[in-house]
């Protein structure tokens, strides 16, 4: 499967950009912004299933910013499935070597 450009202004959302985010530890509500970031996917691009694809979602799902916040300012995208993975590594790893907590803010700075 294909992926195909998907205007999320065009639905009334919106990311917020340079907002600052607030780290997220609650597993509940991780697995809860991940869970309606994924439906917005499948939303999006129908069923992709067995497609080596899988719903990127900004800001992270473990973030307070993340897609229950209720303000529809998030963003989805279907990309590979190993970069998606490798990306939320790095999260992880920013959170782990930068000692960011619980509710902590930090930014983040899109570099080339």
């Amino acid at each position: 499967m294909q992926s195909k450009p998907h205007d999320v202004n065009r639905q009334g959302r919106t990311h917020p950009g340079a907002a600052t985010l607030k780290k997220l530890i609650d597993p509940d509500k991780v697995d809860a912004n991940r869970k309606k970031s994924i439906q917005e996917c499948k939303r999006g691009w129908g069923n992709y299933t067995g497609s080596g694809l899988e719903c990127d979602e900004y800001p992270f799902a473990s973030t307070e910013e993340g897609a229950t916040k209720g303000d529809n300012r998030f963003s989805v995208r279907l990309i590979d499935g190993p970069d998606n993975r490798k990306g939320g590594e790095y999260v992880n790893e920013v959170y782990t070597l930068n000692r960011v907590l619980n509710g902590d803010p930090f930014y983040v700075k899109i570099t080339n």
